[in-house]
């Protein structure tokens, strides 16, 4: 807000200098933003914060310059004369909704001229930014800049049946305001109204029927007091912001009226040669009732962590008008009407605490007693197997714990999926209605998304947790899932199960699994060649793995094929110390080994009879490559084994291991039935 320099100087005794007031101001909460030059005076542009609508005026602002300079706050002085005739006899008030309108002040002014205001006056409406217009109009401006109270101005002459009435709008109501526009009015928004029609939005804007104009010879005065609330929620529904509803909706003081209807009316009277009539007009269905907060010196000074004498706790207060009493180190207050701010214990520490300097406290930490925090063992789990995802070579996301319910319902033909799912009674969107009971929803949208950004390459990850209802009560297990798609690395290939297997037996290693087997499995999620369940040795399900299946890879829009993976956590198991294994001295001798074989003849079986024909010169035995297509019958792969051989105590020769390749082939011959390419 606009404040003229001048204008604030002149309302406080040895006040400090300008530099200083505008800092101190600044220290107890009212940011002096910019300061510029004005028309006889600086312009200060102060940052009013919306609770304080009592400093959204020179005088209050004045007030809080006293507090913080330690200068003194003039009273208000003016003379208002009175004529013989009584206002009474020209003019009444009502209020038909006390809730609306708890205070109606209004004064008539008998025989004004047409006139300006004076210089001085321009001068100041000018540098906090309102534009003059006449001595009338000018005064009311004049007196909400200075003491912060709205007033409105009628010409009598226009006011039919010489009455206004504070009330609700009806149906069908309009108003053409002063800005010109026509306003249809809703049933409700607050009003004042004359005996046929309604001339004016209480606490808003005037009506354009009833403004003062060149002819005016007789005003009626308005100043009274609106419900906050009720102005808000006009102003907002009808578009309008104003000088008067920014202090309304914000909370004006209801003692206010009487004194600056006064004020207005004694200027009016001395710019335009008017005589205000005797008497003032004053409707209040019930009197403000004060209320008084309390605290201490002790209270205030351990909330401060800086002691603070009660002496100077009354001297913050005496400065802000708040008539402070004293009792064995207590300090009470009676809130003055114009602190709509001040509800609670807290907000009158607020005040001390401003005036005595947020500079001042010391920057220390409060000592709290405090108990060794411990970690949840849970948090273990999930490190190890976000790093085992990482040390993989996979990228971490986080997807929603949320999903819908249609994909869901999906859900149900998962290997791992557990109970019913858990339903929420607020959702965020219809979208995220229900607890997930599998990650793969969310991984899979995530791949796609990625996809339709233009990545080749996806290699990710999550780690989270899954929800179902174990006996209608909610239960949650901890989760990880894979995804693979796109070119691998050093797109020297496109990904496929094999990669996909290496990714999820590396992570079951680090994380400790027992040993597993891998069955043909996972449909109708996943693809029926490439799809697997992965099972401990006692038959329990703590997997699955392969390629998505063309049914879900369309539900989910995939664009390229994508292997996916999940895994239950609870499976994991603390690995045991690693031992030394000497380093082998001799050296060793590679053999490859291509078996054309039945496609319904797995891995793990072609592996177990491998092992088991071959004897301890055996060290490792390695997949390379499993081939099916073109150049083979149908039905028919071509897996490529990479063997490894060593013997512990010599050098082996070439014509031994071609021995025992030989005896390799013809044992896989008779057991599996196999061929050799």
């Amino acid at each position: 807000m606009k404040f003229d320099s001048a204008w604030l100087f002149e309302m406080l005794e040895d006040a400090a200098d300008a530099d200083s007031t505008a800092d101190k101001l600044t220290a107890c909460g009212f940011l002096v933003e910019l300061r510029e030059p004005g028309d006889g005076a600086e312009i200060w542009d102060v940052d009013v914060t919306t609770n304080r609508p009592d400093a959204m005026n020179h005088r209050g602002l004045a007030r809080e310059a006293a507090a913080a300079t330690g200068a003194t706050l003039r009273a208000l002085e003016f003379s208002l004369e009175e004529g013989g005739e009584a206002a009474t006899d020209f003019a009444a008030v009502e209020i038909a909704d006390p809730t609306m309108c708890p205070r109606f002040c209004a004064r008539v002014i008998r025989g004004v001229a047409a006139a300006s205001s004076p210089e001085w006056m321009q001068r100041r409406l000018r540098n906090a930014g309102v534009r003059p217009i006449s001595a009338i109009v000018d005064v009311t401006n004049y007196v909400l800049a200075e003491l912060g109270q709205p007033l409105h101005a009628y010409d009598l002459a226009k006011v039919r049946g010489a009455k206004l009435v504070a009330r609700r709008a009806e149906p069908g109501e309009r108003l053409v305001t002063l800005d010109g526009e026509t306003r249809k009015l809703e049933p409700g928004m607050p009003v004042i109204a004359d005996r046929d029609r309604v001339v004016g939005l209480a606490g808003i804007m005037g009506g354009a029927d009833s403004e003062i104009g060149d002819g005016t010879v007789d005003v009626l005065l308005e100043a009274a007091n609106f419900d906050a609330l009720t102005v808000r929620l006009a102003a907002r529904k009808l578009g309008m912001h104003t000088e008067a509803s920014h202090r309304f909706e914000r909370g004006a003081d209801p003692e206010l009226p009487p004194l600056a209807i006064d004020y207005a009316a004694a200027l009016i009277a001395e710019f335009t040669g008017g005589s205000v009539c005797k008497g003032r007009i004053d409707v209040r269905p019930r009197p403000f009732e004060p209320h008084e907060l309390s605290t201490t010196a002790a209270r205030v000074s351990a909330f401060m962590g800086l002691e603070t004498p009660l002496e100077r706790m009354v001297e913050i207060a005496e400065g802000l008008e708040l008539e402070p009493r004293t009792d064995r180190g207590a300090i009470t207050i009676t809130v003055p009407s114009f602190r709509v701010d001040l509800e609670r214990e807290a907000d009158l520490m607020e005040e001390f605490v401003r005036h005595v300097g947020f500079d001042a406290i010391p920057a220390r930490l409060p000592v709290l007693a405090t108990a060794p925090g411990h970690r949840n063992p849970n948090w273990v789990l999930v490190d190890r197997a976000r790093s085992a995802a990482v040390d993989c070579g996979l990228a971490e996301i986080i997807t929603w714990s949320f999903i819908d319910p249609a994909f869901d319902a999906v859900v149900e033909g998962l290997p791992l999926c557990p109970g019913p799912a858990v339903q929420l009674d607020n959702p965020l969107a219809s979208t995220q209605a229900t607890m997930r009971r599998s990650l793969l929803p969310g991984l899979l949208s995530a791949v796609r998304d990625n996809l339709n950004q233009g990545e080749r390459g996806v290699a990710v990850f999550e780690q989270g947790r899954v929800f179902w209802l174990d006996g209608g009560t909610p239960a949650e297990s901890e989760r990880l899932a894979v995804a693979l798609a796109g070119p691998g690395p050093g797109d020297l290939a496109v990904v496929g199960f094999v990669d996909l297997k290496g990714v999820v037996e590396g992570v079951a290693e680090r994380l400790g699994f027992p040993a597993v087997s891998w069955r043909r499995g996972g449909g109708p999620w996943l693809d029926e060649a490439q799809g697997a369940v992965v099972e401990t040795e006692d038959g329990r399900v703590v997997g699955c793995a392969g390629l998505i299946a063309d049914g879900i890879a369309a539900r989910w829009d995939l664009k390229a094929r994508v292997f996916a993976a999940e895994l239950d956590l609870t499976a994991a198991r603390e690995i045991p110390l690693p031992k030394f294994v000497e380093l082998p001295r001799t050296p060793a001798v590679t053999a490859d080994m291509t078996v054309e074989h039945a496609a319904d003849l797995g891995y793990a079986e072609l592996h177990a009879a491998v092992r088991e024909l071959t004897g301890e010169l055996v060290e490792a035995i390695d997949l390379q490559a499993r081939y099916s297509g073109k150049g083979l019958p149908p039905g028919a792969v071509r897996t490529t084994l990479r063997l490894t051989y060593r013997a512990a105590d010599r050098s082996l020769t070439q014509n031994e291991v071609n021995e025992q390749q030989e005896a390799l082939r013809e044992g896989l011959s008779r057991r599996l039935g196999v061929a050799f390419a």
